[in-house]
């Protein structure tokens, strides 16, 4: 199940506050999780996007490194590539 993120939520970043785009439900195998979808751009290479959004999402995946928790933040333009990761 796709989920529109509202605009009245956002996450704190270094840059500012960030307000993802989407977020996704999905059961796999028994087990239910909520994936947040937080940019959807036309490709996964990042020079190709402006400085404010690459800046995001290099942000983005430090947070998630620095958790250490098992958390990864991937860079993806294909569902069926984040199916497979997931």
């Amino acid at each position: 199940m796709f989920f529109k993120i509202p605009d009245r939520f956002k996450i704190d970043t270094p840059i500012g506050t960030y307000n993802p785009d989407w977020a996704v439900y999905l059961d796999r195998d028994g087990e239910q999780k909520l994936y947040f979808i937080l940019e959807t751009k036309g490709t996964d290479n990042l020079f190709d996007l402006r400085t404010p959004e690459r800046l995001k999402i290099h942000c983005g995946m430090e947070q998630f490194k620095a958790l250490e928790n098992g958390v990864e933040m991937k860079v993806s333009t294909k569902w069926k590539e984040v199916l497979e990761q997931v």
